[in-house]
C-alpha cells in the first residue's frame, strides 16, 4: 500500500506541476514503470494467503473433495513450478543488470535492484503456493470415514 501510495503522490504531484507550471517532476513516469512490478509481485502473494485469486469451479465444484484435492494439487504445484522458473530468471537478469551496470534513462538508478525485489515478491508468492500445495496433497491422501 506504501508504494501504492507513494506512486499516486507521484503521479498527482507530476500533473499538478504539469498543469500549473508546466515543469514535469523529473522521473515520474520512470519510477512509476520501476515501481509497478513491486506492487504486482508482493501483492501476489498477499491476495494468495488471503484466497483473493479468481477461480472458476463451475465443474470442479461437482466433484468429491478428494478429487477437488488432487485438482487443487495439480494447479497449485503447476503455479509453484512456473513461479519458480519466474524468480529464477528474474535473479538471473538482475545479475546481468547488476554485471552492466545498467541504469534508467532519466534518474540514472540501477534498475537490479527493483528486478530483485520482483523476484523476492515471487518467491514468497511460491512459498505461498508450497503451502498451498501441501494441504490440497494432506487433503488428497486424506482418508475420509
Amino acid at each position: 500500500m506504501a508504494i501504492l501510495l507513494f506512486m499516486m503522490f507521484l503521479t498527482v504531484g507530476d500533473v499538478i506541476a504539469r498543469y500549473f507550471f508546466n515543469k514535469p517532476v523529473p522521473g515520474t513516469f520512470e519510477l512509476t514503470n520501476l515501481m509497478l512490478p513491486l506492487l504486482v509481485f508482493f501483492g501476489l502473494a498477499y491476495t494468495q494467503v488471503r484466497k483473493g485469486h479468481i477461480s472458476i469451479d463451475i465443474v470442479i465444484s461437482r466433484f468429491p473433495a478428494r478429487v477437488r484435492a488432487i485438482a487443487d494439487s495439480i494447479s497449485s504445484f503447476l503455479s509453484l513450478s512456473l513461479f519458480a522458473l519466474v524468480v529464477w530468471q528474474s535473479a538471473v537478469y538482475a545479475h546481468r543488470l547488476w554485471q552492466g551496470h545498467i541504469v534508467s534513462g532519466v534518474l540514472a538508478w540501477p534498475v537490479y535492484p527493483f528486478l530483485i525485489a520482483a523476484a523476492f515478491g515471487s518467491l514468497l508468492f511460491c512459498f505461498v503456493l508450497l503451502g498451498n500445495l501441501l494441504d490440497s496433497l494432506a487433503k488428497a491422501v486424506k482418508r475420509e470415514p
